[in-house]
């Protein structure tokens, strides 16, 4: 059997799920084991700073990475700079060392100690293995400097979640060759999905306030108030921000009036999230940035319709049947709410096409099956590579 090492982020985050997921389906298809290597990231989010695992079945180490934040003085940013790049490097010395015996290394580029310069040194260490990139996100690194990009270049496959992110990567240098599209998954449910329903559920992902469309969605529960008040919905929020929600989105909901209409339930379990979804009436991603693969695989596999923007991967997911909204347009959001939560008959055949749709495109073993595929075309390329030490 290969041999496989997944490097990403171990703690419970989005990422760690996603790691968690990936490597427990790709287990079922090789019928052995995949490695996990990992270390800390330096987010200094509650989830790292407290060291809460998604796993302990990984191989961890621990390095100290100089935050990104940007000072007022010159020689400061300098000097921290060249830190935080060594830093890095030493980490990808690392990462490249614990995985010397894999014959194929997956890493999961998203920020800090798993960001673009992690996984550019990471590169450019001599390797006989098969390397492949899945990029999360892209750091201000990276869009700063767009020829480092190029790096690349130097693996044998880059996986994206969607096709947004597959164009960026190509405006910057990457070939278009190597780039695929592995859409996010999720676990498919095997329960009832018509039991009783209630309620309005929104993923705030980590940065509750950054790309997500809060204030859209709190402004459209305020109009909702007046045009239903005797049949408000309860508007339940969670993400992976942490356990206890952010003081500037508490303020937000008081100012704008409707603090009362919502339930914090914060950073929960993956079997939590799947309750959550398969118990609420709908859900609303009026994002305006980021990635929401996550919420999105999430709902369809739970037959649970979302009313959404066009932005954030969302149209990769859900296809022709998410129910479009606006950026920035909480009256439309409003309305559609409304209606899918008056009709129930509607609302069960958007979330009957939605777990079609999940079955067939987004199941963990679907994006298994997508990854091994990629995976072949990766281990097929490798004698072509340039730049690769022997």
């Amino acid at each position: 059997m290969m041999r496989i090492t997944l490097i990403c982020c171990p703690f419970q985050t989005s990422y760690g799920s996603y790691a968690g997921s990936l490597k427990a389906a790709l287990e079922r298809k090789l019928g052995g084991p995949v490695n996990w290597l990992a270390a800390n990231c330096g987010c200094g989010d509650p989830i790292e700073v407290e060291r809460r695992f998604q796993t302990p079945d990984c191989t961890y180490f621990e390095l100290p990475v100089p935050g990104g934040y940007r000072s007022s003085s010159a020689w400061k940013r300098v000097l921290r700079g060249k830190a935080r790049d060594v830093s890095l490097y030493l980490r990808a010395r690392r990462y490249a060392n614990l995985c010397k015996h894999a014959e194929l290394v997956h890493f999961q580029q998203i920020l800090n100690g798993y960001g673009s310069k992690a996984v550019f040194h990471w590169l450019r260490q001599p390797s006989t293995a098969v390397r492949v990139v899945t990029v999360h996100e892209l750091d201000a690194d990276q869009l700063e400097r767009p020829d480092t990009n190029l790096t690349y270049n130097l693996a044998d496959a880059v996986i994206v979640h969607c096709e947004e992110m597959r164009e960026q990567l190509v405006r910057l240098h990457v070939e278009s060759g190597r780039i695929y599209v592995a859409l996010y998954g999720a676990g498919l449910p095997t329960g009832r999905l018509d039991g009783p329903r209630a309620g309005v559920v929104f993923y705030g992902g980590h940065k509750l306030a950054s790309g997500k469309g809060l204030d859209t969605l709190l402004q459209a529960v305020s109009l909702m108030e007046r045009c239903i008040p005797d049949k408000m919905p309860e508007i339940k929020i969670h993400g992976h921000y942490g356990t206890e929600p952010p003081a500037d989105a508490i303020r937000l909901a008081r100012d704008i009036g409707v603090a009362e209409r919502i339930t914090w339930l914060n950073q929960i379990s993956n079997e939590e999230m799947a309750q959550l979804y398969l118990s609420s009436q709908l859900c609303a991603l009026p994002y305006t940035s980021g990635f929401a693969g996550l919420p999105a695989a999430l709902a369809a596999a739970c037959a649970l319709p979302v009313v959404c923007t066009s932005k954030a991967a969302l149209t990769d997911h859900l296809g022709s049947d998410g129910i479009w909204v606006d950026t920035n347009d909480p009256e439309r959001l409003a309305d559609c709410m409304m209606a899918l939560l008056a009709d129930g008959k509607l609302s069960r055949e958007i979330g009957a096409r939605l777990r079609k749709r999940a079955e067939l495109f987004l199941s963990w073993d679907v994006i298994a099956d997508r990854t091994l595929e990629i995976y072949a075309k990766a281990m097929a390329r490798k004698p072509a590579s340039p730049g690769r030490a022997a």
